[in-house]
């Protein structure tokens, strides 16, 4: 099967959108985003989204390509690092990322805003970076 790239590229624009409104979001000191259920809100919001749309170019990828399927959701990134697609530590890193989202969708009542304050302050390179490397491999 062939990789549409529209598909790609249209959700690493989505992805790009997400990232920018994180980025500018990490102006805020802790004590200020802690202070604020409403930016803490926003910002679970968007890192979700964000990781969502990588999940979905990851197992878009997998099925396009044939690749063999993760035995875990949260393993859909360990793939393609193992295919080359993405460099094994990023690979690695993404796998957090999903259980991360997870939390952010399932367990919701155990969120730690400190946590997720790291996260946005610490980890949103690892989404550009995948953004990267998926346009590396697929747009360029």
């Amino acid at each position: 099967m062939a990789v549409d790239t529209r598909v790609i590229a249209t959700r690493l624009q989505k992805l790009a959108g997400y990232v920018r409104h994180l980025r500018d979001l990490q102006q805020a000191p802790l004590d200020e985003y802690l202070a604020d259920e409403n930016l803490q809100a926003i910002v679970e919001r968007r890192l979700q989204v964000a990781i969502q749309v990588c999940m979905d170019i990851a197992s878009y990828l997998i099925a396009q390509l044939g690749l063999q399927s993760p035995d875990e959701p949260q393993n859909i990134f360990a793939v393609l690092g193992r295919e080359g697609i993405l460099s094994p530590e990023l690979a690695s890193r993404m796998v957090g990322m999903v259980r991360f989202r997870n939390i952010l969708v399932h367990d919701y009542l155990d969120i730690d805003s400190e946590i997720v304050y790291t996260l946005l302050a610490n980890r949103i390179s690892d989404l550009e970076q995948f953004a990267q490397e998926i346009t590396a491999k697929f747009l360029s």
